[in-house]
């Protein structure tokens, strides 16, 4: 589906399909709306040639509350169409902005610049802008009248149309670029501003403040430069259009009177002359003021179709498998970063229910990068990953995450409480048996009696990115909620970076008795003190497998002494 010169992807273009109906109501409307704007011009040529020669006070009060009914029904219509609209908006939001959102959350700041267009193209679509591109069609209307009341006033309005649709056509000329750039230019300011103040308290420790806000500022002067430059040269266009719509509208009163004079018109004409013209050149006055709005819309259209060009329409069906058991196999994995370079190379090992092995190695030797592709978080750029035997692409996302248990590096809470957060904002009715579940996490990870301590216990309530509790407390309730609905895979990554020595019992506590219940257990870490209760281990250096195998063999190699010149010989 094209649209102003776009090509929709299919997710927008079935969308923009759902609400044909919605634009197709609306421009009936518009037809009735445009008719009905003709009124005042047959109410004053009545008056003028009917009533005021022949003082008939019963028709002015017919032909009064005639245009009283037909200006009531114009209203009405008016409003109908903006409510289809605005209903029309509400649409497309219910369509996208699931798919949207959800891409917020997976593909982070680029998913959030989409969400943005897209609010950008709902507002537009409910706003009068929009509304007035609907009267544009309508035009010739009001140009046949034009010639029905004389010849020369209909001239007269099709020279004024022309010029103003020239206006529109160089309005889009000069601001369209400007603002495409502007736009772009705010965007990334934007994403750059959200990610300084997700480090707001590093840049506060370390005396950033002035200078971070010194560059964001940079960054946003651009973007509101081109901006400003771009509603300038609009604010030209549009006072050039206002000024040539009244001149016309005066100049057809002008014409009128002349023609009157002469003869060749009744003095009525010369009013509705004047309402006529007017009302022709009212659409594309509308669609110039508004030209700003329509250009950031369509400006964010192209975005949001780039961004979309390979998303599919629905989900990809998927046969339900049954409830994992916590077979995990990984065959020749890899992963590439964007700009091409491989970071994780031929990964291969396999975890069965009831063991635990650990990923040990220096920092960026992959481990995160593999954590992260075991729990469907990353997709391997190569190799396979299975569940049970299935690849995860498999497995339905959300149906395979409630039996996954996962802690990231950073405990990653949300805004919630405590409770919310544990049974990962769970909204089954059954309540109960949702709290028991939590209870028994809590209690699993060692963490109920520092959560009753909290001033509203369970229902104390987290701010954004789990504010209101140290980091070594978040790490636990983020142990707990990994450890909620009992998870047959449990994948910890740097579990006990900022934990204490009480910290580190609980995890190994919970650890060991998320193995005898049969669950697959993988931790990511630096300290060797969560060896202890692993069966094997794997040793990543610089993306690749060093060593992998029983904990107690593995180890031994490690702690080996390096073989002596002397000795090798």
């Amino acid at each position: 589906m094209n649209i102003f010169g776009i090509t929709l992807p299919p997710l927008l273009a079935r969308a923009a399909r759902e609400c044909k109906s919605h634009f197709l109501s609306a421009g009936l409307f518009s037809m009735f709306v445009n008719l009905l704007y003709l009124a005042p011009a047959i109410y004053m040529l009545q008056v003028y040639d009917r009533v005021v020669p022949t003082g008939g006070i019963a028709t002015l009060a017919f032909v009064t509350l005639a245009l009283a009914i037909a200006l009531l029904s114009l209203s009405a219509f008016d409003a109908v169409r903006l409510r289809l609209l605005v209903r029309a908006s509400l649409r497309l939001d219910a369509l996208v902005a699931p798919r949207l959102l959800k891409g917020t959350i997976t593909q982070g700041g680029a998913g959030t610049q989409a969400m943005r267009d897209f609010d950008t193209i709902r507002t537009t679509v409910a706003s009068p802008a929009f509304a007035a591109l609907f009267d544009v069609p309508w035009l010739p209307i009001f140009l046949i009248v034009s010639f029905m009341l004389h010849f020369w006033i209909g001239v007269l309005a099709i020279v004024a149309s022309v010029a103003m649709l020239a206006l529109a056509w160089a309005n889009q000329r000069v601001t369209r670029p400007a603002i495409n750039e502007a736009t772009a230019t705010l965007a990334s300011a934007a994403n750059w501003t959200q990610g300084a103040a997700m480090q707001g308290e590093s840049v506060r420790a370390l005396g950033m403040t002035s200078r971070i806000v010194s560059l964001g500022l940079d960054k946003r002067s651009a973007g509101v430069g081109q901006l400003a430059g771009s509603q300038f040269d609009g604010s030209r266009f549009t006072a050039a259009g206002r000024f040539l719509r009244m001149f016309v509208q005066s100049a057809a009163l002008g014409l009128g009177a002349l023609l009157a004079v002469e003869g060749k018109i009744s003095s009525g004409a010369i009013i509705a002359a004047s309402i006529v013209v007017g009302r022709a050149l009212q659409p594309v006055d509308a669609v110039i003021s508004g030209w700003g709005s329509l250009m950031s819309a369509r400006a964010a259209t192209m975005r949001l179709s780039t961004a979309l060009e390979n998303e599919p329409v629905d989900d990809p069906v998927r046969t339900r498998l049954p409830d994992p058991k916590g077979q995990v196999s990984l065959d020749q994995v890899g992963l590439r970063m964007p700009d091409g370079r491989p970071i994780l190379f031929g990964v291969s090992m396999d975890v069965r229910p009831g063991e635990a092995v650990a990923l040990i190695g220096p920092s960026g030797s992959g481990k995160t990068s593999l954590s992260k592709i075991i729990v469907g978080a990353t997709e391997a750029s190569v190799g396979t990953v299975r569940i049970d035997g299935a690849k995860l692409s498999d497995w339905d996302p959300d149906e395979l995450g409630r039996h996954i248990g996962y802690i990231p590096q950073q405990p990653s809470l949300l805004e919630g409480t405590i409770r919310d957060n544990i049974c990962r904002f769970d909204d089954n009715p059954n309540r109960a048996n949702v709290d028991a579940h939590v209870v028994e996490a809590a209690k699993l990870a060692g963490v109920h009696e520092l959560v009753l301590h909290l001033p509203q216990g369970y229902e104390t309530v987290l701010g954004p990115m789990g504010q209101g509790l140290s980091a070594g407390q978040a790490q636990r309730i983020a142990l707990a909620r990994a450890l909620y609905g009992s998870p047959a895979l449990l994948v910890l990554d740097e579990p006990n970076s900022w934990l204490d020595t009480d910290g580190d019992v609980a995890l190994a506590n919970a650890v060991k008795a998320m193995k005898a219940r049969g669950s697959a257990v993988i931790i990511a870490a630096h300290r060797k003190t969560v060896l202890e209760f692993t069966d094997k281990v794997m040793v990543l250096e610089s993306g690749r497998p060093r060593m992998y195998g029983e904990t107690s063999a593995v180890m031994a190699k490690l702690m080996a002494p390096a073989p002596t010149p002397e000795s090798a010989a």
